[in-house]
């Protein structure tokens, strides 16, 4: 209990400094600290991590991914290509709704920290025919870039779990794309609801010009997206080729060179990048995540609360998707089972980890597009309350059948 009321502090702490509107990077830098003193990691044990944490090759490697999305992003906006997209997709489209929803979906298909940042752009001009406010541009963006996350085989979080449970891939994939749907249709709702039907701007017949126009306008992201898969270069490498590319063909002068490149680097952006990869090394490496993980007794009801709550916890703490599988799937392995597991409890508790991480405010995806469209996470919080929800209740509904079919 001791552990879980401090576990709640960090939380609170967390949550209360945002909601006073606190700079987020500062907020994870003091409760990086509180959850360093709670759970007694001495000062220099937490200056060695910090030092460690900033200078890993993964701290860099993500800084950069998250520089040169922000580069991509700008450039495609500067040059025309979102509104191009957009356009495109209104002849291409029946409902113009739906383009707020498809182009961050199909950017979901690439598996990318901080990858919500592509679609942004494309909400942003897709939504001035609505006058959406920040809030909801965010939901939109952020809702639909994460949809395959349940049952898309190239994520690292399935691929974990996979290895973790010794079961194929494609039988997790299998059992947890009715999330995906559930996750599709809850927020196709919300965006049917919200957003009024406004008929065309136009009654221009669909034309192949108008799919390579879709197709050319973001050819940055495709490219990335073919040297990853394809090719299989890393995902900084595939930014970079693609980046440099957008300097070798684009027509323009050396002034506005520098106005794009300089447009798209955000150091606020970089230093809060740092700060989320600096609180998940203090939570791990001072034993608040073990912690959590252990902090429920795995027999009887406790047992599948323990399923919840120590994906759901670690998600929510680190707000980062391989966290919740690589830590807490290991201590969950005796309850779901490996080569043959209980499908249905594995499921229960991958759901229950990513909804962790669709709330997390240390999720880079959420905190970057909401500092993007400048929304607060607050009023971002009650639009994504109900299909999160949804998702969540569907997991928890099939595990309850599955139960009783028994």
């Amino acid at each position: 209990m001791i552990v879980l009321a401090k576990i709640a502090l960090i939380v609170f702490a967390l949550l209360f400094l945002i909601r006073l509107k606190w700079e987020l990077g500062l907020v994870l830098f003091l409760d990086t600290l509180l959850a360093a003193v709670l759970f007694r990691m001495g000062p220099g044990a937490f200056s060695r991590n910090v030092f460690q944490a900033l200078t890993a090759t993964e701290t860099l490697e993500l800084i950069g991914i998250v520089i040169l999305v922000l580069y991509l992003g700008n450039f495609l906006q500067r040059e025309g290509h979102f509104r191009t997209m957009v356009d495109a997709l209104k002849n291409l489209v029946h409902d113009p709704r739906l383009i707020l929803a498809i182009p961050s979906a199909f950017i979901g298909l690439l598996p990318m920290v901080a990858g919500a940042m592509m679609g942004a752009p494309i909400v942003e001009e897709a939504g001035r025919k609505w006058d959406l406010t920040p809030a909801w541009k965010t939901f939109f963006n952020y809702w639909f870039r994460h949809i395959w996350e349940y049952s898309w085989p190239l994520y690292i979080n399935l691929i974990l779990a996979a290895a973790i449970c010794r079961v194929p891939i494609k039988r997790i994939c299998l059992y947890q794309f009715p999330f995906t749907i559930v996750a599709v249709g809850a927020g196709i709702f919300v965006l049917f609801r919200h957003v009024p039907f406004l008929p065309k701007d136009s009654d221009e017949p669909r034309t192949l010009k108008d799919i390579f126009q879709v197709f050319f306008s973001i050819w940055p992201i495709l490219l990335t997206i073919v040297l990853i898969f394809i090719f299989k270069l890393g995902m900084l490498l595939s930014l970079g080729i693609a980046s440099v590319l957008t300097q070798v063909f684009a027509r323009l002068d050396l002034r506005t060179r520098i106005k794009v490149i300089a447009g798209g680097f955000s150091f606020r952006i970089a230093l809060l990048t740092a700060a989320v990869m600096v609180f998940k090394r203090i939570l791990e490496a001072s034993g608040a995540l073990d912690s959590v993980a252990r902090a429920v007794p795995a027999h009887g009801f406790f047992s599948y609360a323990l399923l919840f709550a120590a994906p759901f916890l670690v998600g929510f703490l680190t707000g980062v998707n391989q966290a919740f599988v690589a830590i807490a799937f290991p201590l969950l392995v005796p309850m779901i089972g490996m080569e043959k597991p209980d499908m249905f409890l594995l499921a229960f508790a991958y759901v229950s980890g990513f909804v962790g991480i669709l709330l997390s405010p240390a999720h880079l995806c959420l905190v970057l597009t909401a500092d993007y469209f400048k929304a607060e996470l607050k009023d971002v919080y009650r639009i994504l309350s109900l299909p999160v929800a949804v998702v969540f209740l569907s997991a928890l509904g099939a595990l309850i059948i599955s139960r009783l079919l028994m």
